[in-house]
């Protein structure tokens, strides 16, 4: 047991610091605030209520629209500088100035043409490439284009030094001068280098190669994987969701993106296992649903203890923060609550994808701040589905019940070390 700790810490470990899955984790969180603006004017416009835009002032709706157009359909250009900048700061580079170059690297191999009528036309770019549609080419760019300009930027004989009467801004501008121009210019190599191969753009060619990972995340099996492995690196002590958010977030953004789209459209949402899914119908409380583990203590436990850590956790644990209570029962490294706290989760995502996926819920297609409470979470990510809100309170109930007999076995441990201080 003491061998597997600590090999799978060491993975964990070297998961979590990996610079570039940092960069990508911390650069979507940055992106956190335009997500949920636009999410909101999604829900707002789009709510499932009778004749609900016939009595929306239209000022409103233009509102909403507006709102969705300047967050979600330039989520790509953001994310590119977002991912560069935090790269850049894991190297102690310039960052600002990487974010630009990769901004302009990628602004570089966007076809600039569009075809109306029968006329190819010059200097039109489709609002895909720069929306959340086209995310893998903004992970993948910013990357490259990040490495590159760091490393250039480090040569010496690359910069160029102006006299110390030139203003210090303009001079660090023009230092950085070539290794910029050089960035642009190999990452523009490379989307003509991709057309000439493929016939095709590099963000059709890229979109085609991460098709059957998207398909392949939105299915009960992907579901239950992602659920496993954030269990268990939360036993070990590492923080489950910063070690798999790097690889999860952009692959759940893609499917909610084609969720809102179909939700707005007024059509059935094509997708399941979103990150919003998870969060809503599975981390109830936070990683490991301990929401119906503070319950199971507020019914059944009368040590000290526990009684008070859940009189001190319940007001976090019901915006879904849990570390109190991980790290104070404690549940790492612990034997009696590895098995509902790694299995309980499991088994909720199994159920909620069934009533999902029998229509008895609706899909997710809104992201909220991962600290909503449940039952207004339920409401929020489903753009208004009472049903989801039964879902939570099934879940959470089944959830009370696997906790309960493992805090009877906690509890009575916890009584008998306490009247053995007090016989002391």
């Amino acid at each position: 047991m003491s061998s597997f700790v600590d090999k799978m810490s060491m993975v964990g470990g070297k998961i979590g610091s990996q610079r570039h899955l940092s960069a990508i984790k911390d650069g979507f969180i940055s992106l956190m605030p335009l997500i949920m603006a636009g999410s909101a004017a999604l829900i707002v416009k789009n709510l499932p209520i009778p004749g609900w835009l016939d009595i929306l002032p239209d000022f409103i709706i233009n509102l909403c629209n507006f709102v969705w157009w300047g967050t979600f359909g330039f989520l790509a250009l953001f994310a590119v500088f977002s991912i560069a900048y935090h790269l850049a700061q894991t190297y102690k580079g310039d960052a600002f100035r990487t974010g630009f170059v990769a901004l302009a690297s990628y602004l570089a191999i966007i076809p600039q043409t569009a075809q109306i009528g029968n006329d190819t036309v010059w200097g039109f770019i489709s609002w895909s490439l720069t929306s959340t549609n086209s995310l893998f080419v903004a992970i993948i760019i910013p990357l490259i284009a990040g490495e590159l300009f760091i490393r250039f930027n480090r040569n010496k004989r690359l910069l160029i030094t102006l006299p110390d009467s030139v203003p210090p801004a303009v001079g660090k501008s023009f230092s950085v001068l070539i290794p910029a121009g050089l960035t642009i210019g190999i990452i523009s190599l490379l989307g003509v280098f991709v057309e000439q191969i493929t016939g095709s753009s590099i963000f059709d060619f890229l979109n085609k190669v991460f098709l059957p990972l998207v398909k392949a995340s939105d299915s009960l099996w992907s579901g239950i994987i992602i659920v496993f492995l954030n269990q268990i690196f939360w036993m070990l002590g590492l923080h489950g969701p910063s070690i798999v958010g790097g690889i999860l977030e952009p692959i759940s953004l893609n499917l909610m993106t084609d969720n809102m789209l179909a939700f707005a459209s007024g059509i059935q949402p094509p997708h399941i296992m979103t990150k919003p899914f998870l969060d809503t119908f599975v981390h109830l409380g936070g990683s490991g649903a301990t929401l119906g583990l503070l319950i199971a203590i507020f019914m059944t436990a009368r040590s000290k203890l526990f009684r008070t850590l859940g009189k001190a956790c319940i007001v976090p644990g019901a915006f879904e923060i849990n570390e109190p209570v991980i790290f104070g029962v404690p549940i790492v490294l612990n034997p009696i609550f590895a098995i509902p706290f790694v299995f309980g989760p499991i088994l909720l995502t199994i159920i909620s994808y069934l009533a999902t996926d029998l229509g008895l819920v609706s899909r997710t297609v809104a992201i909220i701040p991962w600290a909503t409470p449940p039952f207004l979470s339920g409401i929020l990510s489903t753009g208004g589905d009472w049903r989801a809100c039964i879902l939570q309170g099934i879940n959470i109930v089944i959830m009370i019940v696997i906790y309960m007999p493992f805090v009877r076995i906690a509890d009575k441990m916890e009584i008998e070390k306490e009247n053995a201080e007090v016989v002391q």
